[in-house]
């Protein structure tokens, strides 16, 4: 199921529904980016989902004011619905490379008792540990 797609953005739900994706295929821009990740919370608000996978390999990163957005912004109101919300970071080898050297294997992982996020170089990877963390749509 496909959430919101733009030419750099496309946010869907897997097979399955396990998690939302967010794939950026190029920089996705602050407005598009923003409403993509509005449509999906207004979607996960009722389906009770608590998994989402960025896969950042085409980009690298975000952009500044993306990322301000999200710490800002977003994540509280992910908050606010109050469960545990998981997030894979799914990054090309080199920059997750480039992250563990900077900040070595704990800075690529942050916790707090509402967001919990993980960085991947591995699609397998990320989602194996997605699905260690997921609540069922049909459990909740």
């Amino acid at each position: 199921m496909i959430l919101y797609n733009s030419e750099a953005l496309s946010i869907s739900l897997p097979v399955g529904n396990e998690w939302v994706c967010v794939e950026c295929t190029k920089q996705p821009g602050y407005l598009n980016f923003k409403a993509g990740l509005m449509k999906a919370l207004e979607y996960i608000r009722t389906n009770h989902i608590n998994s989402w996978l960025f896969d950042f390999r085409e980009i690298g990163e975000l952009g500044e004011k993306e990322e301000t957005w999200l710490q800002v912004q977003f994540f509280p109101q992910l908050m606010m619905l109050g469960q545990e919300n998981y997030f894979a970071i799914l990054v090309s080898e080199s920059c997750y490379n480039r992250m563990l050297q900077e900040a070595g294997a704990y800075g690529l992982k942050s916790y707090n008792s509402f967001i919990i996020i993980d960085t991947f170089y591995q699609k397998k990877d990320a989602e194996d540990w997605l699905r260690s963390h997921t609540v069922s749509p049909q459990n909740s």
